[in-house]
Protein backbone atom coordinates (compact mmCIF):
# COMPACT_ATOMS: atom_id res chain seq x y z
CA UNK A 1 0.00 0.00 0.00
CA UNK A 2 2.97 2.93 -0.88
CA UNK A 3 4.00 3.23 3.37
CA UNK A 4 0.14 5.13 3.80
CA UNK A 5 -1.27 2.55 6.64
CA UNK A 6 -4.02 4.70 6.51
CA UNK A 7 -4.69 4.44 3.05
CA UNK A 8 -8.00 2.41 2.07
CA UNK A 9 -7.95 1.05 -1.22
CA UNK A 10 -11.72 2.75 -2.05
CA UNK A 11 -11.02 6.02 -0.40
CA UNK A 12 -8.67 8.74 -1.65
CA UNK A 13 -6.23 10.71 0.36
CA UNK A 14 -8.74 13.73 0.23
CA UNK A 15 -11.45 11.98 1.72
CA UNK A 16 -9.06 11.15 5.09
CA UNK A 17 -7.74 14.88 4.87
CA UNK A 18 -11.87 16.01 5.26
CA UNK A 19 -12.98 13.60 7.91
CA UNK A 20 -10.09 15.05 10.07
CA UNK A 21 -10.86 18.18 9.54
CA UNK A 22 -15.04 16.92 10.22
CA UNK A 23 -13.89 15.98 13.60
CA UNK A 24 -13.03 19.43 14.47
CA UNK A 25 -16.33 20.85 13.07
CA UNK A 26 -18.00 18.24 14.67
CA UNK A 27 -16.47 19.67 18.15
CA UNK A 28 -17.23 23.28 17.49
CA UNK A 29 -21.13 22.70 16.40
CA UNK A 30 -21.65 20.09 19.43
CA UNK A 31 -20.09 22.78 21.66
CA UNK A 32 -21.90 25.74 20.20
CA UNK A 33 -25.41 23.71 20.59
CA UNK A 34 -24.40 22.79 24.18
CA UNK A 35 -23.82 26.65 24.84
CA UNK A 36 -26.99 27.77 23.16
CA UNK A 37 -28.89 25.40 25.27
CA UNK A 38 -27.24 26.49 28.38
CA UNK A 39 -27.46 30.30 27.69
CA UNK A 40 -31.50 29.72 26.78
CA UNK A 41 -31.58 28.08 30.07
CA UNK A 42 -30.07 30.78 31.82
CA UNK A 43 -32.30 33.41 29.61
CA UNK A 44 -35.35 31.07 31.07
CA UNK A 45 -34.57 31.09 34.49
CA UNK A 46 -33.45 34.89 34.38
CA UNK A 47 -37.50 36.02 32.49
CA UNK A 48 -39.19 33.64 34.79
CA UNK A 49 -37.23 34.86 37.86
CA UNK A 50 -38.07 38.90 36.59
CA UNK A 51 -41.78 37.36 36.31
CA UNK A 52 -42.04 36.20 39.95
CA UNK A 53 -40.63 39.55 41.04
CA UNK A 54 -42.90 41.35 39.26
CA UNK A 55 -46.25 39.06 40.74
CA UNK A 56 -44.43 39.71 44.09
CA UNK A 57 -44.85 43.66 43.68
CA UNK A 58 -48.57 43.19 42.19
CA UNK A 59 -49.46 40.91 45.23
CA UNK A 60 -48.36 43.69 47.79
CA UNK A 61 -50.07 46.55 45.86
CA UNK A 62 -53.10 45.05 45.52
CA UNK A 63 -52.55 43.57 49.40
CA UNK A 64 -52.60 39.63 48.23
CA UNK A 65 -49.45 39.27 50.93
CA UNK A 66 -48.20 40.74 53.60
CA UNK A 67 -44.83 42.34 54.02
CA UNK A 68 -42.29 39.48 55.80
CA UNK A 69 -44.02 37.40 52.92
CA UNK A 70 -43.50 39.81 50.13
CA UNK A 71 -39.61 40.34 50.96
CA UNK A 72 -39.34 36.78 51.35
CA UNK A 73 -40.44 36.16 48.02
CA UNK A 74 -38.32 38.68 46.78
CA UNK A 75 -35.33 37.57 48.56
CA UNK A 76 -35.92 34.44 46.99
CA UNK A 77 -36.09 35.77 43.35
CA UNK A 78 -33.20 37.94 43.75
CA UNK A 79 -30.93 34.83 44.42
CA UNK A 80 -32.49 32.83 42.02
CA UNK A 81 -31.89 36.18 39.36
CA UNK A 82 -28.27 36.12 40.37
CA UNK A 83 -27.50 32.35 39.80
CA UNK A 84 -28.90 32.53 36.40
CA UNK A 85 -27.05 36.12 35.57
CA UNK A 86 -24.10 33.97 36.55
CA UNK A 87 -25.04 30.80 34.45
CA UNK A 88 -25.40 33.59 31.69
CA UNK A 89 -22.45 35.29 32.08
CA UNK A 90 -20.30 32.62 31.60
CA UNK A 91 -21.99 31.13 28.90
CA UNK A 92 -21.34 34.37 26.85
CA UNK A 93 -17.73 34.35 28.12
CA UNK A 94 -16.56 32.42 25.23
CA UNK A 95 -18.24 35.18 22.52
CA UNK A 96 -16.71 38.11 24.09
CA UNK A 97 -15.56 40.43 21.14
CA UNK A 98 -17.06 37.64 18.57
CA UNK A 99 -20.40 37.53 19.41
CA UNK A 100 -23.07 41.54 19.03
CA UNK A 101 -25.19 39.66 21.97
CA UNK A 102 -22.01 40.05 24.60
CA UNK A 103 -21.36 43.58 25.28
CA UNK A 104 -25.70 44.20 25.90
CA UNK A 105 -25.42 41.01 28.51
CA UNK A 106 -22.15 42.14 30.25
CA UNK A 107 -23.68 45.42 30.65
CA UNK A 108 -26.93 44.20 31.82
CA UNK A 109 -24.48 41.95 34.47
CA UNK A 110 -22.51 45.57 35.36
CA UNK A 111 -25.82 47.16 36.09
CA UNK A 112 -27.86 44.68 38.12
CA UNK A 113 -23.92 44.10 39.93
CA UNK A 114 -23.68 47.78 40.52
CA UNK A 115 -27.54 47.87 41.79
CA UNK A 116 -26.63 44.55 44.22
CA UNK A 117 -23.27 46.23 45.58
CA UNK A 118 -24.75 50.14 46.02
CA UNK A 119 -28.08 48.07 47.84
CA UNK A 120 -30.43 49.48 45.67
CA UNK A 121 -32.28 46.26 44.62
CA UNK A 122 -32.67 45.93 48.43
CA UNK A 123 -36.34 46.81 50.74
CA UNK A 124 -37.46 47.06 54.23
CA UNK A 125 -40.37 45.96 55.92
CA UNK A 126 -41.02 49.65 56.81
CA UNK A 127 -40.82 50.97 53.02
CA UNK A 128 -42.61 47.72 51.56
CA UNK A 129 -45.85 49.82 51.42
CA UNK A 130 -44.98 52.87 49.91
CA UNK A 131 -45.29 53.51 46.48
CA UNK A 132 -42.86 55.29 45.15
CA UNK A 133 -41.00 52.73 46.48
CA UNK A 134 -42.43 49.68 45.42
CA UNK A 135 -43.40 51.46 42.07
CA UNK A 136 -39.26 52.23 41.48
CA UNK A 137 -38.88 48.33 42.28
CA UNK A 138 -41.65 47.93 39.59
CA UNK A 139 -40.14 49.98 37.01
CA UNK A 140 -36.65 48.33 37.11
CA UNK A 141 -38.23 44.69 37.21
CA UNK A 142 -39.93 45.74 34.17
CA UNK A 143 -37.33 46.75 32.00
CA UNK A 144 -35.58 43.66 33.08
CA UNK A 145 -38.55 41.52 31.41
CA UNK A 146 -38.28 43.74 28.30
CA UNK A 147 -34.46 42.95 28.36
CA UNK A 148 -34.69 39.55 29.27
CA UNK A 149 -37.81 38.55 26.45
CA UNK A 150 -36.06 40.36 24.00
CA UNK A 151 -32.69 38.05 24.96
CA UNK A 152 -35.04 35.23 25.34
CA UNK A 153 -36.22 35.02 21.57
CA UNK A 154 -32.38 35.62 20.42
CA UNK A 155 -31.21 32.57 22.43
CA UNK A 156 -34.03 30.54 21.32
CA UNK A 157 -33.19 31.11 17.47
CA UNK A 158 -29.70 30.14 18.22
CA UNK A 159 -30.41 27.11 20.26
CA UNK A 160 -32.91 25.92 17.68
CA UNK A 161 -30.28 27.09 14.91
CA UNK A 162 -27.75 25.40 16.90
CA UNK A 163 -29.75 21.89 17.00
CA UNK A 164 -30.27 22.45 13.02
CA UNK A 165 -26.71 22.63 12.56
CA UNK A 166 -26.46 19.24 13.72
CA UNK A 167 -28.64 17.99 11.56
CA UNK A 168 -27.16 19.88 8.53
CA UNK A 169 -23.50 18.90 9.05
CA UNK A 170 -25.05 15.05 9.40
CA UNK A 171 -23.29 14.32 12.52
CA UNK A 172 -26.85 14.01 14.38
CA UNK A 173 -27.29 10.01 15.27
CA UNK A 174 -31.03 10.24 13.49
CA UNK A 175 -29.74 11.63 10.20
Amino acid sequence: MRDRPWHIPWQSPARHRRSRAFGGMVFFTVFATIDSITLLFAMTGLTAASGFALKCIADLEHDLTNATDFLASMKLSGKVEVVFIAINFLACLPFLGNWWMVPPQFLWVAFKALRMVTGADGITEKDAYQKNIYLKHRKIHTMSLFFYLISWFIYFARAMTAVMDIHVHGISPYD
